[in-house]
């Protein structure tokens, strides 16, 4: 099922985009805090203007005039270990790619047309337990600002579903490669659903997280690692500054891993719904309070089906009426069921094509609501 892993905190920066480097072909250097650079979703940013690339589907977006352009990143996962990103480049996507080298290096950008200026946005495809991407400055012949925008926001909250994690077998089939070979958080339902309607959007999720229990563990929790930048536990980490993206609309998709029965390594007690309740009552105040004026939708789950996918529409029923009545000021939430179960990817998740048909669901609800 879901995988849960520890989050590591940042490693150490190993190398530097000096001037003299970054100058040659006669293109000038750009730090990541320059304005005219946009970030998007669960990102930090050192003293230094380093920024970190956190949360799936995180992003950086620019627009630069010239033939080409680096951007120079680091990965920081544990060691051994890496991290894919995926590039749209003037509209198109690219393919997926690892980045594993943990020094900072520059990534050589050359888009296929011939245009004055290009537009080039970079999104993190695996999750925060895989570590982070820095990213410390773009080298070009210059950039260009882009529009401020004013659409709509959404923030997705969730596990591994929400992430992506096991949807996408086009690069390592199944049954190869590491746990996080697959992921494909751009291609997720939530991403698709926001780029559908124009909405800007931030996904704060984690593979194996539960509501009162996870996959393999009680703790942590998602009540536990959303108030982290880097979703972690670790009580030291860097905080995330929640007025930095308000949602309109925050979709919760949790519950698959508290009704798991666990890895076999230690008795699992039943899912008790008496637990699940008010944790997740607990943590829509949690939320609450964090963006008081925005719509929450709560959704089952497409990995859930039969007497388990009943007995979870029935406490989301009981979770919506106590919520509205005991949180002052709540807009009235809305649930959101899946109409189908949606595993065909890799460990029984939902594959690329299946996380296209949730999308359409939820945009369908979306529009009706």
């Amino acid at each position: 099922m879901s995988h849960m892993k520890r989050h590591y905190l940042p490693l150490i920066l190993l190398a530097f985009c000096i001037n003299t480097a970054c100058k040659k072909d006669n293109m000038h250097p750009f730090p990541a805090n320059d304005p005219r650079l946009v970030w998007q979703g669960r990102t930090w940013a050192e003293n230094t203007g380093y920024t970190y690339l956190i949360g799936s589907a995180s992003s950086l977006k620019f627009s630069f005039a010239g033939a080409r352009c680096k951007l120079w990143m680091q990965n920081t996962a544990p060691e051994g270990e890496y991290n894919y990103i995926s590039m749209v480049i003037d509209g198109e996507k690219q393919p997926r790619q690892a980045i594993r080298y943990d020094t900072l290096t520059p990534l050589d950008i050359i888009p296929a047309h011939q245009a004055s200026t290009h537009l080039v946005e970079l999104y993190k495809e695996t999750e925060a337990a895989n570590g982070a991407l820095i990213i410390s400055a773009v080298e070009a012949d210059s950039l260009v600002k882009m529009p401020v925008s004013d659409k709509k926001r959404i923030e997705f909250i969730g596990n591994s579903i929400t992430v992506g994690m096991s949807s996408d077998a086009s690069l390592i089939a199944c049954d190869a490669g590491t746990w996080y070979d697959q992921h494909n958080a751009y291609d997720a339902f939530g991403p698709r659903v926001a780029r559908a309607l124009d909405m800007d959007y931030m996904l704060s999720g984690f593979s194996g997280i539960g509501i009162y229990r996870n996959t393999r563990a009680d703790s942590p929790v998602m009540k536990d690692i959303y108030p982290s930048a880097f979703l972690s536990p670790n009580p030291n980490s860097p905080r995330w500054d929640f007025t930095r993206f308000t949602p309109d609309i925050v979709s919760i998709c949790l519950g698959t891993n508290d009704f798991s029965d666990g890895d076999g390594s230690a008795p699992r007690s039943p899912f008790d719904p008496e637990l699940f309740i008010p944790a997740y009552v607990d943590f829509i105040k949690t939320v609450h309070g964090y963006y008081p004026e925005a719509l929450i939708i709560i959704t089952n789950t497409p990995m859930l089906d039969g007497q388990k996918n009943e007995i979870l529409m029935d406490c989301l029923q009981q979770i919506k009426a106590q919520a509205e009545t005991s949180l002052p000021g709540l807009k009235p939430m809305f649930i959101f069921p899946f109409s189908s179960v949606y595993r065909s990817g890799c460990l029984g998740h939902p594959s690329v094509e299946e996380h296209e048909k949730m999308a359409e669901e939820f945009i369908d609800f979306l529009e009706g609501i």
